[in-house]
């Protein structure tokens, strides 16, 4: 009889046994799992650590983890508006398209919840897309007018003017004119893309002739040129030597043997110059320039608005001639290295461009070729 017991005990041990081994009944010897360890770049975005968040960058963070609520980094960076760690996040690779399971992207929570327009102006810089809606069929221009810091102010009218017409992704918005209060050329032949026959190539930026520009703005040697966004000095030609006639002559005929300008002809061709590294991978390249400031040097941090050369003509006949002759601000917009703005596009796709990027203030009221 005992041994009988024994064994229904033994059966019935090991029956619980294996309902606790498969989960069929609690087990009240177990331990609460632990919970799992939150990535260093989640735990530094929620201490607003932007160093820690550049750190764990560095480190091979995970871009695409989620957060509790379901927010990738750049999302929570956004959120949270800490604008070094949205600069790291999209210089690694973040996505400024991608929107959450509500519909949300980082461009609208930063309007909705930025204490001011930095982070902001800084995803729209990037190139964030205005005309997406979240889940509730919200825009940029509601989630700016529900932020008492936004609802006033220049951000709001170009988000309207944004969100009213296409979109092309790819490239920025937000920039502001090279030349203060001064709208791009009226002739398409000043713009990306346009053909420069005496050189055998094609026109890689916008030219801002006297006469051809509309605005208050008088362009003469010597007018300011502004950064058109935020960024870092990547080249600075002090210490410029112009050309001599000669050496112009010899580059030209090089230009006209070959069945497009070499790249190292064109730079010649530019002068002295400034190029400017933007969030997002764009770049944007200031041509013919008569003088830099002392303070704009590679490395250095510019704010849009900032004077960062003077006009001239440099790299020009007129320039190598030693004349004052034809001055005129160039400016280029480039995506990485490879593809400048207007590249392969037609005249009106690129004014419809311009209107994205500078603003509809920018353009000309009419143009032609």
């Amino acid at each position: 009889m005992v041994r009988v017991a024994l064994v229904a005990l033994f059966v019935l041990v090991a029956a619980v046994v294996a309902a606790w081994r498969f989960e069929l009944l609690p087990n009240p010897f177990a331990r609460e799992p632990a919970a799992p360890p939150v990535p260093a770049l989640l735990t530094a975005l929620a201490a607003d650590d932007e160093a820690g968040v550049v750190a764990a960058l560095a480190a091979g963070a995970d871009l695409a983890v989620l957060d509790a609520e379901g927010r990738p980094p750049l999302h929570v960076a956004a959120r949270r508006a800490l604008p070094e760690a949205i600069e790291a996040l999209i210089a690694a690779g973040a996505d400024v398209q991608w929107a959450a399971a509500d519909g949300s992207t980082a461009l609208l929570l930063a309007l909705r919840h930025a204490p001011d327009v930095r982070v902001p102006l800084m995803l729209l810089q990037a190139g964030a897309d205005p005309t997406v809606v979240d889940g509730q069929g919200q825009g940029a221009v509601e989630h700016a007018r529900a932020n008492p810091a936004l609802r006033q102010g220049a951000l709001l009218s170009r988000l309207q003017e944004l969100v009213d017409r296409p979109f092309v992704r790819g490239w920025p918005s937000l920039y502001v004119p090279p030349v203060t209060d001064a709208t791009i050329s009226s002739r398409a032949s000043h713009w990306p893309n346009a053909n420069r026959a005496y050189r055998n190539g094609i026109h890689e930026g916008f030219d801002f002739y006297p006469g051809a520009v509309s605005g208050t703005t008088t362009i003469t040697y010597g007018t300011p040129i502004v950064a058109v966004a935020d960024g870092v000095v990547v080249r600075a030609d002090h210490g410029f030597v112009e050309m001599t006639p000669a050496r112009y002559d010899e580059i030209i005929a090089e230009a006209r043997r070959s069945l497009s300008t070499p790249p190292e002809v064109l730079d010649l061709l530019r002068g002295q110059q400034v190029w400017i590294e933007h969030v997002g991978g764009f770049l944007t390249r200031y041509a013919h320039l008569a003088e830099i400031p002392a303070d704009v040097v590679v490395g250095a941090r510019v704010s849009q608005g900032q004077v960062i050369g003077l006009t001239g003509n440099s790299g020009t006949i007129d320039g190598v001639l030693g004349t004052r002759d034809d001055p005129h601000p160039h400016v280029e917009i480039w995506r990485g290295s490879s593809t400048y703005l207007g590249q392969g596009l037609e005249p009106g796709e690129i004014f419809s461009l311009a209107g994205q990027v500078f603003g509809l203030r920018a353009l000309p009221p009419r143009w032609g070729p």
